[in-house]
């Protein structure tokens, strides 16, 4: 029953994406972890404007990364339209090379592809 329906919501997704209905986006990149928790502020405040700029206006929530979480959070931008609920996440988790940004999400209207790559682009400035 399960695999049933997980068949006919990817069929249905494929479908959408296909057709532009849905847009996806991914961008990873690495900030170097002194540079990381001096600049989270502005950090953040990056990742607001960008999201913004692409639909996604409100911060929903916040799991702020310090070093007693091991740096891990997540930024999470939600904007509900008429064809359903659009996300973006900015998700930040200690790695060897410093912490790693993730940036992705999916959308109906808010374009969740350019302001991973906008929020990519700039935190990539630092």
């Amino acid at each position: 029953m399960i695999t049933k329906f997980l068949k006919v919501f990817l069929c249905i997704f494929a479908v959408l994406l296909l057709q532009g209905c849905v847009s996806l986006g991914s961008e990873r990149l690495v900030i170097e972890e002194d540079t990381f928790a001096s600049k989270y502020s502005s950090i953040k405040q990056i990742v607001i404007e960008e999201a913004a700029n692409n639909g996604f206006s409100t911060l929903s929530s916040e799991v702020k990364p310090s070093q007693y979480n091991g740096w891990d959070g997540r930024l999470f931008f939600q904007l509900v339209t008429p064809n359903g609920t659009d996300q973006l996440f900015v998700d930040f988790k200690k790695s060897a090379e410093g912490i790693s940004v993730w940036a992705h999400g999916a959308g109906t209207r808010g374009n969740a592809n350019s302001a991973t790559k906008a929020i990519a682009a700039r935190l990539g400035q630092l």
